[in-house]
């Protein structure tokens, strides 16, 4: 149970500082600070049966008076880190508010496809499950809507049943090379180039991709 918990600790807050760091929202020292804290808290509970208190700033502290609360801090932490992934999931669903640059891939896919990983990585889909369903619904929506000119059917809204969305190997066979010099013809003058096109609108496909096989594995 000790080395269990130890690593889970140890490995929670390590994944932190270096997601927090990879997504600038820590800088280099305290991403560092957060990591080194993790290993030693995950030590501490690993020796704590030999170890009967250890000092902090000069204070001791008795570990046999934390083994009774173990089982209730690692409620607590469980809750903590669900807590963090969901206001995490709202960030992610904000627009930078700029005035785009035209490309047919949502904005917003990378990030959510990252914090996604990392809410798989600690064991925590189920847990969140409504707040992901309610993610992929708006971005979903929000791709599939970039991907009009293939299906060439209404937009949906946020609302709308996501079961009747085209599959993506649908609309991987309806695109034509005819539908990316249309897009290109719509430019005045120096226009991107047809394969720079036709690539993002592969990888708008990839995105919508991921993010249907997230919501079908939610779905089962």
């Amino acid at each position: 149970m000790r080395i269990f918990l130890s690593i889970i600790i140890g490995i929670f807050i390590t994944g932190l500082g270096i997601f927090f760091l990879y997504n600038g929202k820590l800088n280099g020292t305290e991403s560092v600070v957060l990591i080194l804290g993790g290993v030693l808290i995950g030590f501490v509970v690993y020796f704590s049966s030999e170890i009967q208190e250890f000092s902090i700033a000069g204070n001791a502290v008795k570990l046999k008076e934390l083994r009774g609360e173990a089982l209730k801090t690692i409620d607590e932490l469980k809750q903590a880190r669900a807590d963090t992934f969901r206001l995490m999931l709202v960030q992610v669903l904000k627009l930078s508010g700029g005035w785009g640059n035209g490309s047919k891939v949502e904005e917003r896919v990378k990030d959510f496809l990252n914090t996604y990983d990392v809410i798989v990585k600690f064991e925590c889909v189920e847990a969140l499950s409504d707040d992901l369903k309610n993610a992929l619904s708006v971005l979903i929506t929000s791709q599939y809507n970039k991907l009009h000119f293939i299906h060439e059917s209404e937009k949906k809204s946020e609302q709308y049943c996501l079961d009747d969305l085209w599959k993506p190997q649908d609309l991987y066979i309806k695109l034509k090379d005819e539908m990316v010099q249309d897009i290109i013809d719509r430019y005045q003058s120096g226009g991107p180039k047809f394969e720079d096109i036709k690539r993002d609108i592969y990888l708008a496909l990839e995105a919508y991709k991921e993010l249907y096989l997230i919501y079908k594995k939610l779905q089962s």
